[in-house]
């Protein structure tokens, strides 16, 4: 008896905290408070960095295509096979590069994005499993290293999962009240994240299969509602079928094949890791540290289902919305793996990213639903894991190339005409001739207010005229160590010395060598 009375006050405490099938009470003036903490927090790390890091890769299209003149020139760019993805987020990045300097602006449309993001999981969360998992949950998206970088990438990626997000967030007060205003939420935010990024389909899907199998009353509705997306999106048709025979589909498949060890530490790197590695980032330690949570997470599971033999979240309405988080949480990984099977490798972490609501809220749920006071020792270790993460993301090693910091060294010790030969990453030379520059050659240069004898390519052709401009001017190799190894040999000046060689820490490590005149001046 004593054993029953003690598991039908566990589970009326917990049940006091879940959410329910009419939306849950309204937030607590705590849980604002706790909210609004959070949200400063995701706010301070995301500006910080926002402001500070320079463009990197992709983001250099996204500057060029923001800087293209007025809005029918930005589409003219969207729609060439320079841009592969759909015109909203670099209309949006047109539309801020006009407030100020665009090598910081463009990326607002992704700062507002990543912090818009973080309310909106916690009402995801309040509403369906409780304050305290839309809490946690809010806080896992804020730390989450991996979220915190395209946070600030000028890319589609945090906005697109910022869309999706409200889609369903749309979707569940739709099913909820039977309200036709939130299924033309729904609608538009379903129509609007497709116009963002194409990844969003997978998630979108498994949203319209989780109605049709756990809340099918509400599954007519749903379909006119995707129906209307659709008949908003058909504009835009024949710009997804040319990037569909874009010849820059293939670059995933050369820089990572897909495979299953990919698809393992691609996945686990957009659930809680970094852009770039998960294993890499945490290290062997860290990551033990990290799945160390989730076991005694797991643990503290069974540990209630042994006092109360049964878990309040698997209870309805909470489990069939459980169930929709998990689906969310595998829907991009599933799908991108489908489509890298099928057609060309697409299966790289950011587009796993429309997955991340998913990954946060389930993971709450398992942190903030076992029995006390593991759950809390698990949560806080996960929680304290992700605070050291999020702290490393400030690491010079753990941030984009140092291209500003390499513009103002140019500047300050290269005069006005000395050669610069730009080489800022593996796979950006820029093609012989008069050909268009690939926007990434140009990483260092935008931020340079000196105008240096700049050359973004090392081809014979190149060369030559390189060599001419150096006969009476040094010559300042910048980029990566590798393509600036491959600019000294085309150059003939790997048996030469520099004068000086500054190195400059980052994601990708970056180096400037300076070399004399061919003839003294």
């Amino acid at each position: 008896m004593g054993s029953d009375a003690h598991g039908r006050v566990a589970a009326a405490s917990d049940a006091g905290s879940a959410g329910s099938a009419e939306g849950a009470r309204p937030a607590s003036r705590n849980e604002l408070i706790c909210l609004a903490l959070i949200v400063a927090l995701a706010t301070a790390i995301r500006l910080v960095q926002g402001v500070s890091a320079s463009l990197f890769g992709d983001e250099l299209w996204t500057y060029v295509g923001a800087t293209h003149g007025d809005l029918s020139g930005v589409l003219d760019w969207v729609r060439s096979d320079e841009e592969i993805t759909p015109p909203l987020f670099t209309a949006l990045a047109w539309a801020s590069a006009k407030l100020g300097d665009p090598t910081v602006l463009i990326r607002l449309p992704s700062m507002v994005a990543g912090i818009a993001l973080i309310p909106t999981i916690f009402e995801i969360g309040r509403r369906t499993l409780g304050p305290r998992v839309g809490l946690l949950a809010a806080l896992l998206a804020t730390l989450n290293p991996f979220l915190i970088w395209y946070s600030v990438e000028a890319r589609a990626y945090s906005l697109v999962l910022l869309l999706v997000t409200l889609s369903t967030l749309s979707l569940l007060i739709a099913v909820e009240r039977r309200e036709a205003r939130w299924w033309v939420a729904y609608a538009a935010f379903t129509c609007a994240a497709m116009y963002t990024h194409y990844t969003a389909l997978y998630v979108l899907f498994a949203q319209l299969v989780w109605v049709a199998l756990l809340e099918r009353s509400a599954l007519k509705a749903a379909i006119i509602a995707n129906a209307c997306a659709v008949v908003a999106f058909l504009p835009w048709l024949p710009g997804f079928m040319e990037d569909l025979d874009s010849p820059t589909r293939g670059i995933i498949g050369v820089i990572a094949p897909f495979s299953f060890e990919n698809f393992l530490g691609f996945t686990a790197s957009a659930a809680f890791g970094h852009q770039s590695t998960f294993r890499g980032f945490w290290g062997t330690g860290g990551a033990v540290l990290l799945a160390s949570g989730f076991v005694l997470a797991a643990v503290a599971l069974a540990q209630r289902y042994r006092q109360t033999r049964r878990l309040g979240l698997l209870e309805e309405p909470q489990r069939r919305h459980l169930v929709l988080f998990a689906m969310l949480a595998l829907a991009a990984p599933l799908g991108v793996a489908l489509a890298s099977i099928v057609g060309d490798d697409m299966f790289a972490p950011r587009n796993l990213i429309t997955s991340a609501t998913g990954f946060a809220l389930v993971a709450a749920a398992v942190l903030a639903s076992g029995a006390k006071p593991l759950r809390w020792i698990a949560a806080g270790i996960v929680v304290a894991m992700l605070c050291v993460g999020a702290v490393r993301t400030f690491d010079a090693q753990w941030q984009r190339p140092q291209f500003k910091e390499m513009a103002r060294y140019l500047d300050e010790n290269a005069e006005p005409g000395d050669v610069v030969v730009s080489v800022p990453g593996i796979g950006y030379l820029a093609p012989p001739g008069d050909g268009p520059l690939v926007p990434p050659t140009q990483s260092i240069s935008i931020y340079s207010d000196s105008p240096h004898a700049w050359f973004y390519s090392v081809s014979p052709d190149s060369a030559a005229e390189i060599l001419d401009a150096s006969a009476d001017a040094p010559i300042f190799l910048a980029g990566d160590p590798y393509s600036v190894g491959i600019a000294r040999a085309a150059l003939g000046l790997e048996d030469v010395l520099p004068i000086s060689q500054t190195d400059f820490v980052g994601l990708v490590p970056m180096t400037i060598q300076e070399y004399e005149p061919r003839q003294p001046r």
